[in-house]
């Protein structure tokens, strides 16, 4: 039973996200039609680093970001264990994610999403899925940062499902490697923060009140291995990226991982 302490948290953190939402919608009408790629992306990771602040969750980073080259277009491959993901890693590095069509259906944040140059494939149709690898080969060859949750729906975070292959044949015909990413929410005592998890039967709304009841959450982004793509067919290149990801998870379930780094810029526009 929430506290009446709790209440009041959620009332506040409730009006700061719905006046935080109202700011990104203002910004895309304003801002997006005259503003550069990169400016669109240093908007969206400031936007989603306050997004995050104002749940009452911090984002830490595990691994080097900074090494990472900027120069050139990368396939980042993630787990997926709540909406919040796309906000968390948009935080410590911003761009383009390849998402469901139904994204659009969700209120506010799907608006802003489909506003965010996400690539939206339809669930029903591969025909649509197969398609996109090119949409996705010419973007990452323009330079760009394309994400992907190759499990195609979200878990509990404790483990992962068997990884769709189709999309990584977009890294092998770009000639760009493939950044694979672990996201994790945990505890303090390291055991895994449910509130985020956006899976089964659970709604969106229920995980947003559960966080923002909250005192403080933590959002882990761990920079794990690239992989080059050359001379690797699409299964080979899914079944190192699952590898990857499962390997960090299962090292995360065995000890509290130290954190080598913290994502702090947090700018007002």
């Amino acid at each position: 039973m929430a506290t009446s302490g709790n209440k009041l948290l959620l009332a506040w953190r409730m009006g700061r996200v719905g006046w935080h939402l109202l700011s990104g919608c203002t910004q895309i009408a304003l801002f997006f039609g005259r503003s550069t790629p990169a400016q669109k992306q240093r908007r969206i990771q400031n936007w989603s680093a306050q997004l995050l602040g104002v749940c009452g969750m911090r984002v830490q980073v595990v691994g080097d970001i900074a090494a990472i080259p900027k120069d050139t277009g990368r396939f980042w491959v993630s787990n997926h264990v709540s909406w919040l993901d796309i906000f968390a890693i948009n935080a410590v590095q911003p761009m383009r994610f390849v998402g469901k069509d139904d994204i659009q259906t969700w209120p506010v944040i799907g608006w802003l999403v489909a506003r965010s140059d996400t690539i939206f494939i339809s669930r029903s149709n591969r025909a649509a899925a197969l398609a996109a690898n090119d949409i996705i080969s010419n973007a990452l060859q323009a330079g760009a940062n394309i994400a992907i949750f190759p499990e195609g729906t979200s878990t509990d975070g404790h483990q992962l499902k068997p990884f769709k292959h189709s999309l990584f044949q977009a890294p092998i015909s770009a000639g760009v490697p493939v950044q694979a990413l672990c996201v994790r929410y945990p505890l303090p005592n390291g055991d895994l923060n449910p509130a985020p998890a956006y899976h089964g039967d659970i709604s969106l709304w229920q995980t947003l009140v559960a966080l923002l009841q909250q005192p403080q959450s933590v959002a882990e982004v761990h920079i794990l291995a690239a992989l080059d793509s050359t001379g690797m067919s699409r299964q080979q290149l899914g079944a190192s990226a699952q590898s990857e990801i499962a390997q960090c998870l299962a090292q995360c379930a065995e000890q509290v991982v130290p954190i080598q780094a913290e994502y702090a810029e947090t700018v007002t526009q």
